[in-house]
């Protein structure tokens, strides 16, 4: 009779405790390689409220360095930090992510969350997705991140916001980006021009509350947006809710997009989307 075989009790509970992801062949190959193990490290950041941002598994220098990007760039500042459940807790001034009249503190927030980006990509966080995870009533996005070694090459960041069913902003973005968007958007726009670093574009009638065919026309006007974006190396890193919807007018909040383009980029070079 065959001796029946049991797997070692303490192994097994070892294994528990401690959970491995690679295989004992595999992990004895790269030792004898002298080879690092592979680790994918996620992190992610979260808006709430109408004034916090959390930080989840971020350590806690890079924390420190977004924080300071947060001071340079939120003139308001920040009033308070906490440790909330897993989480790091920032607590603003001001209202960023309340839906309020566009003026200087919704320009302001935009600008904010893409020097946040930026911060976080010259440190070697690449954004995986913006999710929309949550029902909750004013739920705004969750960023997912992953952490790459070496970070990628350093870029210049540019902000998108789509207000009041008519307008677009674009922030900090070279003056030669709002003459191509002039002149390809032709005579779709109403009127333009520009106050201090942001060019706006008012286009006839209401394409981000459009109803029938007008729902594809607004489509066409984002195509044509990316393709400008384009011509001038820009890439549309990522595209956040970052605004609370406003009770009861019965619309919802646009996206905000990102968009950035490698600092050494030249007409006629190839476009890296990260």
């Amino acid at each position: 009779m065959s001796k029946e075989w049991r797997p070692d009790a303490k192994r097994v509970i070892d294994q528990r405790q401690s959970p491995t992801y690679f295989t004992d062949t595999a992990r004895t190959a790269e030792q004898s390689l002298g080879l690092p193990a592979f680790r994918t490290i996620f992190a992610c950041l979260s808006m709430h409220m109408t004034d916090r941002l959390r930080f989840l598994r971020f350590p806690k220098r890079d924390v420190s360095q977004v924080e300071a990007a947060i001071q340079r760039f939120w003139s308001r500042g920040i009033q308070d930090t906490r440790t909330y459940g897993e989480s790091y807790e920032v607590k603003l001034h001001g209202h960023p992510w309340r839906p309020t009249s566009w003026g200087n503190e919704k320009i302001d927030a935009c600008r904010l969350i893409c020097q946040i980006l930026n911060s976080l990509f010259d440190m070697g966080w690449v954004l995986k997705a913006s999710v929309d995870i949550s029902t909750k009533e004013f739920d705004k996005d969750t960023l997912l991140f992953r952490y790459q070694n070496p970070p990628p090459s350093r870029c210049t960041w540019i902000g998108i916001c789509f207000g009041k069913g008519d307008k677009m902003y674009i922030l900090d973005g070279p003056p030669e980006l709002g003459r191509t968007l002039v002149n390809a958007f032709g005579s779709d726009i109403q009127s333009h021009n520009v106050n201090r670093s942001v060019f706006e574009i008012k286009f006839h009638g209401y394409p981000w509350r459009a109803h029938g065919t007008e729902t594809v026309h607004a489509r066409l006007i984002l195509l044509t947006l990316l393709e400008c974006l384009e011509q001038h190396g820009f890439s549309l890193y990522a595209s956040v809710r970052q605004v609370q919807d406003a009770a009861n007018d019965g619309y919802s909040e646009t996206d905000t997009w990102f968009c950035n383009r490698q600092i050494n980029w030249t007409p006629g070079m190839p476009i890296y989307h990260n």
